[in-house]
């Protein structure tokens, strides 16, 4: 009989959860999303965001149809940055070679009693490009509450933090 080990299957669990924790997370903010009032039209000069082959992506796992396998986009209007947390209305200043930056409402698993009606404003940065399956993508985000946002203790709110890259 195999028998997998005792770590192997620790590592396999906690992978299903994590990624059952971005679907959930993905299905909270499409409906989110379907409920809010239309965003914005995007505002940006478009010098910030040239595109060329060098220009990585991000890869996102917002929308149910792409919280398992994610999607490879430029500029995406909301994205999920982890299991936890999830950014919507994005606003892109920068979009460069480099890293990308935009401001707009952020959620999460750790501010859903207080932030779920009233997301909070944010700016993300992008940043760490690496080619992954011959593309390349963005692999971690910063992300900075605006204003006097409240005491928060989350992962995802200290430093750089690792993005999904495929």
């Amino acid at each position: 009989m195999n028998r997998t080990p005792r770590t192997t299957r620790r590592k396999q669990t906690a992978i299903g959860a994590a990624l059952a924790g971005v679907a959930v997370l993905g299905m909270f903010a499409t409906a989110h999303t379907a409920n809010a009032a239309p965003a914005p039209a995007h505002t940006v000069a478009t010098a910030h965001l040239a595109r060329t082959a060098n220009t990585p992506y991000v890869i996102n796992h917002f929308g149910e149809e792409n919280a398992d396998k994610g999607r490879a986009e430029r500029s995406p209007k909301n994205l999920v940055l982890s299991e936890f947390t999830s950014i919507n209305g994005l606003n892109w200043q920068q979009w460069g070679a480099k890293k990308a930056v935009g401001t707009g409402k952020v959620t999460g698993t750790w501010c859903l009693d207080t932030c779920l009606d009233k997301p909070l404003k944010a700016t993300v940065t992008l940043s760490d490009p690496k080619t992954v399956n011959g593309k390349k993508v963005f692999s971690t985000f910063t992300l900075k509450l605006a204003g006097n946002p409240g005491t928060y203790d989350s992962e995802d709110l200290r430093g750089k933090r690792p993005l999904a890259t495929s």
